[in-house]
């Protein structure tokens, strides 16, 4: 089995487990996510999330008033289990929300027909640098002139300074492939914005910061030998921490990348 088959099959086994905190455990730093990328999606805009899971996401963009939202994922269980939770939600709510089956390297959209576009991790899972080229071409394809890509992705350089906080207070390094969960191949951060140029405006960038320096360095050296948990309330307050100071510390893998396609 190769890395894109294994990837694969450890999606779907999150998917069938009906868990969707499985590929985003830190839950704190999921809503931190959401409220970040809700912020450029506009009442009445026509939003796409990438790589949607079981659906948690599209569904809090759906909470704005006229949006119209589609979640896209490539594992059929996935997609499956976010429809299950149409049954859930507000029939109006429902009415403009779609969970569909399909690849991000082929987006079932035609050109210019979309204001928004989120990603929460799913481009660093594609393994392959000429694949999340062609997964941001794609996305540039369907967005409309002046639309928003809200790139949600882990970086190297960002881990890498995370890490070497850990490392000068005693911490262990954290991996970068995670191929102890679902593996991923991290941007690089010159190498992105380069590539991105010719396609988009960088309108804005965002790290965790001060979130990730609580949670991944102050958390773990509290509660030493323990291991730090996701459910700690210490997490809650490095959340409140990064809504009132972001990114004190420019530490922690995820960054945040508002890229706008050109006017033409």
């Amino acid at each position: 089995m190769n890395d894109d088959e294994l990837l694969a099959s450890r999606y779907a086994e999150i998917a069938a487990s009906g868990d969707h905190t499985s590929t985003a455990s830190d839950v704190q730093l999921r809503e931190l996510e959401i409220e970040y990328a809700r912020g450029f999606i506009r009442e009445g805009d026509r939003v796409l999330d990438v790589g949607c899971g079981m659906g948690y996401a599209a569904i809090e963009y759906a909470r704005i008033p006229g949006t119209r939202v589609t979640g896209l994922d490539y594992i059929s269980g996935m997609v499956d289990q976010a429809n299950s939770t149409l049954v859930d939600v507000p029939e109006e709510l429902g009415r403009r929300l779609e969970f569909i089956h399909g690849s991000v390297l082929e987006i079932p959209f035609r050109d210019a027909s979309l204001d928004v576009v989120t990603s929460h991790r799913c481009l660093m899972a594609l393994l392959t640098w000429e694949r999340q080229r062609e997964a941001l071409r794609e996305i540039h394809r369907v967005l409309r002139p002046g639309g928003v890509l809200v790139l949600l992705e882990g970086t190297v350089e960002g881990l890498d300074r995370l890490n070497a906080l850990r490392t000068a207070m005693g911490l262990s390094a954290i991996p970068a492939d995670g191929r102890d969960r679902l593996l991923t191949r991290k941007f690089r951060e010159e190498e992105l914005l380069d590539f991105t140029d010719s396609l988009f405006a960088l309108t804005e960038r965002r790290g965790f910061g001060t979130y990730y320096f609580v949670g991944r360095v102050v958390h773990p050296l509290l509660v030493a030998p323990d291991p730090p948990r996701y459910d700690h309330p210490i997490n809650e307050i490095a959340r409140a921490l990064e809504q009132h100071l972001p990114n004190l510390v420019d530490c922690g893998h995820l960054q945040a990348f508002v890229l706008t396609k050109g006017v033409e």
